[in-house]
């Protein structure tokens, strides 16, 4: 009964395949078809096909729905794939392949594995979705912690920047002479920051405008303290004026934001180690301070009864 589920559930997986991919390619927009059948009817032919054209409708809204859903999921994806230092154009190929490769392999390995434990060819299913879905997730959910640590470096890292900019600029410095500068010489200071300036750099020298090229590879990151920046910076460069002040105050107002947050990190680690004190040294402690006296109160009534 079991075996029969599975093969009927596979049957039916197959033919809905065959079913969209036919729509997908017989399927016309919406407004073609209502344009044809208002002609006809204009010519005095009789169309009933409201129900031909409903279920058109329906075929290329869930087309609609399914090339959103893979568009939307690759845009997160190669967003990620910025946001970890992996924007490359080979990395992203490389990594894009392995997010579909490894889960397949990772299926095709525990078909062998049940096998050679010696279970049913019907059980096989079970074990290759299950290998699949969980490598599957695994790769996105770590492309995602990566992401986030990487954008938490990057935040740690903005204040050095403001610090390295407003010294440059006060040198007399240009602004792509202070990016050079910053690029080569502050990566053990600004890693993250540092390779993410060599790709607004390259943009610059191809002949992109400065505050465009710096603001193509600030959004993408998403960093807030990283966007202000270089909003200071692009107006700077197209309307001029002096930049130091405006660097300096919001140095002062990046460090105060981030002392609050430390200020709140702080709070809530004491918080979380109250709990750890009351679980584990609260009872060793009743038992240092409490326990000779509940030592000589047992002897005591011992001797009471004796």
């Amino acid at each position: 009964m079991h075996g029969w589920w599975w093969i009927s559930a596979s049957l039916m997986a197959i033919i809905a395949a065959l079913l969209l991919a036919g729509g997908k390619r017989r399927s016309h927009p919406p407004h073609v078809a209502r344009h044809f059948i208002e002609v006809l009817r204009k010519e005095g032919i009789n169309v009933s096909n409201r129900e031909r054209l409903e279920n058109l409708n329906s075929k290329v809204w869930l087309q609609r729905k399914l090339e959103r859903f893979s568009r939307t999921e690759q845009e997160e994806m190669q967003q990620l794939l910025v946001q970890a230092g992996w924007g490359a154009p080979q990395l992203r190929f490389y990594f894009l392949a392995a997010a579909w490769l490894i889960p397949l392999a990772a299926a095709a390995g525990a078909a062998v594995y049940a096998l050679l434990q010696g279970k049913a060819f019907i059980d096989l299913p079970l074990h290759m979705i299950f290998a699949f879905a969980l490598v599957f997730v695994c790769l996105r959910r770590f492309l995602r912690w990566r992401a986030h640590s990487r954008r938490m470096a990057m935040r740690k890292e903005v204040i050095t920047l403001l610090h390295l900019l407003r010294m440059l600029f006060d040198a007399g410095l240009s602004l792509e002479h202070t990016l050079q500068v910053v690029q080569k010489q502050g990566r053990e200071l600004i890693p993250n920051l540092a390779q993410e300036l060599s790709l607004a750099l390259l943009r610059i020298q191809a002949g992109q405008d400065r505050g465009d090229a710096l603001m193509e590879m600030a959004t993408p990151l998403e960093v807030p303290e990283l966007n202000d920046t270089i909003v200071l910076l692009k107006q700077a460069t197209r309307y001029g004026g002096n930049i130091r002040d405006p660097l300096v105050e919001y140095t002062r107002l990046v460090e105060q934001r981030q002392v609050s947050e430390l200020r709140k990190y702080v709070g809530k680690l004491s918080a979380k180690m109250t709990v750890v004190m009351v679980l584990f040294l609260f009872p060793a402690l009743m038992i240092f301070v409490a326990g000779p006296g509940f030592i000589g109160l047992a002897n005591a009534l011992k001797g009471v009864g004796g």
